[in-house]
């Protein structure tokens, strides 16, 4: 084999390989990534309970508890405090002052 033939022989190889990577990296963005999930849901009759990351630069973000009292129209925030390794209360929002409803409840 001469030069040009050992060139054009490696160049396909490193084309092959560069293919496969980039087959392996578009099969883990289509497959569902559950370590890095939005927030998670419970509802019950009286009240709704989620997370969700409010505060962050998408590698380290802060998860905030939501939880929302069905009888009293109240959206309560809690903020973790890993220091003291307990959470804060941030607010309490009344929903009917923030969309004019008539009061909670079902």
């Amino acid at each position: 084999m001469n030069r040009t033939q050992t060139a054009c022989i490696a160049l396909l190889a490193s084309a092959f390989v560069l293919a496969a990577i980039l087959i392996v990296q578009i099969d883990r963005k289509a497959q569902p990534n559950t370590a890095q999930a939005d927030g998670q849901n419970i509802y019950l009759q009286t009240f709704q309970m989620m997370t969700a990351r409010t505060r962050g630069d998408g590698t380290k973000g802060e998860e905030s508890l939501f939880i929302l009292d069905n009888s009293s129209g109240v959206l309560l925030v809690y903020a973790p405090n890993v220091g003291r390794k307990q959470i804060d209360p941030v607010t309490a929002i009344k929903l009917a002052d923030v969309f004019g409803g008539g009061g909670g409840g079902r």
